[in-house]
């Protein structure tokens, strides 16, 4: 995974009381922070030397970008069946039945679409439609997602059955919870039971302050110096945010941006500016925040419902930003200047 300029972190954090330590480091693409209360069986700074060292390592296991590394063994031909490393193993049996759950708008096999549309390049621009085609019938056999299936199978043992000839697995939209996680069970182990990480958009809280709940400030996707509101979390909780603010470009007038439609292999155009979930683990909000996104309000609150995940959705209209919300979020989501989208 390269290293980007992400346009800004999705959520603001704040801590009524001085941690005993703080720090922030670039990793997998993204900005990490940590913040620590309390004092554990380690020194505070050795805690974070070591979550920062997890970063680094999972970084050279979870890319998709380095032909030699562990990813590349699932890049063989159909009906191959391999071992991979158990990470990645666990990290994909997290991921294949919430593909399949999403109608398709998770799918850790488009690379070749990210690496199509090249957002991260010096002059991005809108590519060829037979560039885009080319991706999606690599990844599908057609240029539908209307047949989709899986791209592999994980047999019981722990090996993996390639379904698709020559495909690049991409993780880096979904691993990023997953070491979130990692991360903080190493610091709950060293004796900082009170403690906050933040990935890219994945953060997750573990243990109460003394003074009181966390308290996560929501970003205006359109002003991403300010927020909208802000979500309340007593104890441990994870919170994430897909946004069309992330990485994108504009060209006369119009946003392109990484959150792709397999349908079509182009940005949704659904009028949805960001999805902001709450859920139990870091894991599954990175897994469930991009198909919010994409499925929008209507489509994803019975999905979000049935999950028990708490989302946010921030629609753009002609008269500003509004917002809709499952009806789950009881008193732990205050909006300030975000107004209800009308139904």
């Amino acid at each position: 995974m390269r290293r980007l300029a992400i346009l800004g972190a999705l959520l603001f954090a704040s801590c009524r009381e001085a941690p005993v330590a703080h720090r922030d480091w670039a990793a997998m693409d993204c900005n990490f922070a940590a913040t620590l209360h309390g004092l554990g069986r380690i020194p505070p700074e050795a805690a974070l030397d070591s979550i920062q060292a997890q970063t680094q390592r999972y970084e050279s296991l979870l890319t998709d970008y380095d032909p030699q590394g562990p990813l590349a063994i699932l890049r063989g031909r159909k009906g191959d069946t391999v071992r991979p490393d158990p990470r990645i193993v666990e990290i994909l049996r997290g991921a294949l039945p919430a593909m399949a759950a999403s109608r398709g708008t998770l799918d850790i096999g488009l690379h070749d679409l990210k690496a199509v549309w090249g957002l991260d390049a010096a002059t991005p621009r809108v590519p060829d439609s037979a560039l885009i085609r080319q991706a999606l019938v690599r990844r599908f056999g057609t240029d539908s997602v209307h047949r989709w299936k899986a791209p592999l199978e994980i047999l019981p043992d722990g090996r993996v059955v390639l379904a698709v000839d020559s495909l690049p697995i991409d993780l880096g939209g979904i691993a990023k919870g997953w070491v979130v996680d990692r991360m903080s069970e190493s610091l709950e182990k060293w004796g900082y039971p009170v403690h906050l990480i933040q990935g890219g958009g994945e953060i997750v809280v573990h243990g109460r302050k003394p003074s009181g709940s966390w308290r996560l400030g929501v970003k205006n996707p359109r002003a991403t110096d300010q927020v909208v509101g802000a979500i309340g979390l007593d104890s441990n909780g994870a919170v994430s945010t897909s946004g069309d603010y992330e990485r994108f470009f504009l060209l006369d007038g119009v946003r392109y941006h990484h959150l792709f439609e397999p349908s079509t292999g182009r940005p949704s155009r659904n009028g949805v500016a960001s999805a902001t979930l709450h859920c139990t683990s870091s894991a599954q909000c990175d897994l469930w925040s991009k198909p919010m996104f994409l499925l929008g309000p209507e489509r994803g609150i019975p999905l979000a419902d049935s999950l028990g995940i708490r989302v946010l959705w921030i629609r753009e209209t002609s008269q500003g930003l509004c917002g809709v919300q499952t009806s789950n979020w009881a008193k732990s989501l205050w909006l300030d200047s975000l107004v209800a989208c009308p139904r």
